[in-house]
């Protein structure tokens, strides 16, 4: 990158908070890192989760979980955006801008998908293959929806900032009880509301950050160990998986589908330590050639979280089709991981600027009719989970919570949702003048 690239971006870029920036864009790359290396082929043939044959791993969980500090960052990002607007205009803005790229990427995979599917039916095939790859495209976007929760309940919970220790303790006292009642067996439907609850209680504690920022560094570092320390210790003596992602076979309750309060408490140590070590990470993006590269990733980080999907599961293809099969964790093993890496975050990266053209043109796109803008980022988000649980190619079957549910249904409830935040029409366009 030339020295004149890294000062048009630095111009260009001059208002940003490099620290939320980079911590934003650092959490998704972790999530595609670890993707790319979560993968194996095991000994039937079938593509597995690595985890699920070599436990030792479950340590490199906690390193690779970062996502509550993007959504702790995020929260700073939100209150700022809220204090210069109003309620609806910030829950327009930010609703379209989240759900522009997930609606570009369902586009693609519905649209592609569903011609397969006719296809393959129309010449006495099953569709069962094209039903689990549509799953497993869309299962990820689970982030976007809880996110786009998160973010429409922004003008509610920004309210309680003046109250954190009351607000956090209370939200955290909703988690212990959902765990609880998880442990004692209530209905799995119930474990899910910690989706909201856990993020959600990041993202209030992410508020606090400017205030953290300002408390004595030590303190604020000591408080973060400890409560990573507590972290490691429920899980250690409660009723929780010892792994930060889910893990196939293991019956102990999972810390992130649904989150407990093991990631709970981890997050809340990953804040604190964040505010400790904020003065060395703004020095160090002081530099604007490191600042350069954040940008240029950041830029595309939400595009690179959706799109690393599909080339990690073609990675798992040509290993399966090659019938390459090797201990988990060998050399060899290490070798290709790594190098799948290398490819698929550049690769994820190009597509997801080639997909910014789509989303430019789709951004111009006016809505057609009126909507609350808190009913319509609910609307999008609760879609974008029910995708993220359905497919793209599950022309009738069973998505969130086995209620039944439709790909081309839910598409088109989601691009509903979605116009609703778009432009107002200009009142010389026809539509607008003839209501």
């Amino acid at each position: 990158m030339t020295s004149g690239v890294v000062a048009e971006i630095a111009a260009a870029t001059a208002g940003r908070d490099r620290v939320l920036d980079a911590v934003k864009a650092a959490a998704l790359a972790a999530v595609v890192v670890g993707h790319s290396l979560a993968w194996h082929i095991g000994p039937t043939g079938a593509p597995v989760n690595v985890l699920d044959l070599a436990t030792g791993l479950t340590p490199l969980t906690w390193l690779f979980q970062v996502l509550p500090l993007f959504f702790a960052a995020g929260a700073v990002s939100n209150a700022a955006s809220l204090a210069r607007s109003t309620s609806s205009q910030f829950t327009t803005r930010r609703t379209r801008r989240l759900g522009t790229p997930v609606v570009v990427y369902s586009a693609f995979w519905t649209v592609l998908l569903t011609i397969a599917t006719a296809v393959v039916v129309l010449a006495g095939g099953q569709d069962g293959p094209i039903v689990d790859a549509g799953r497993f495209l869309s299962q990820l976007l689970w982030f976007a929806g809880v996110y786009t929760l998160v973010v429409a309940a922004t003008p509610l919970t920004a309210r309680w900032r003046s109250r954190p220790f009351l607000a956090l303790t209370l939200w955290a006292g909703c988690v212990a009880a959902v765990d609880a009642a998880r442990a004692a067996g209530a209905p799995e439907a119930l474990g899910w509301l910690n989706f909201l609850l856990v993020w959600g209680w990041l993202g209030q504690l992410g508020y606090q950050l400017p205030t953290l920022r300002q408390v004595n560094k030590a303190v604020v570092g000591s408080v973060g160990l400890l409560l990573v320390a507590a972290a490691a210790s429920v899980a250690y003596l409660g009723p929780y998986s010892m792994s930060l992602v889910t893990v196939s076979g293991d019956d102990e309750l999972s810390n992130l589908a649904p989150p407990s309060m093991v990631l709970l408490l981890y997050g809340g140590g990953q804040v604190l330590l964040l505010a400790a070590l904020w003065p060395l990470l703004d020095k160090l993006l002081s530099s604007d050639r490191l600042w350069a590269l954040v940008a240029v990733f950041g830029a595309r980080a939400m595009g690179v979280y959706l799109w690393h999907i599909p080339l990690v599961g073609i990675a798992a293809l040509v290993a399966m089709s090659l019938d390459w099969q090797v201990a988990p964790l060998s050399a060899p093993w290490w070798l290709v991981h790594l190098a799948v890496v290398v490819v698929v975050l550049p690769t994820a990266w190009y597509i997801a600027g080639l997909a910014g053209r789509a989303e430019r043109l789709a951004g111009h796109t006016r809505r057609f009719f009126r909507m609350p803008p808190t009913v319509a980022a609910l609307g999008m988000a609760i879609t974008v989970l029910v995708i993220s649980t359905a497919g793209f190619a599950t022309l009738y079957g069973g998505g969130l919570f086995g209620l039944p549910t439709s790909a081309l249904i839910n598409f088109v409830l989601l691009v509903l949702f979605w116009q609703a935040v778009g432009p107002v029409r200009s009142r010389t366009d026809p539509l607008e003048s003839s209501r």
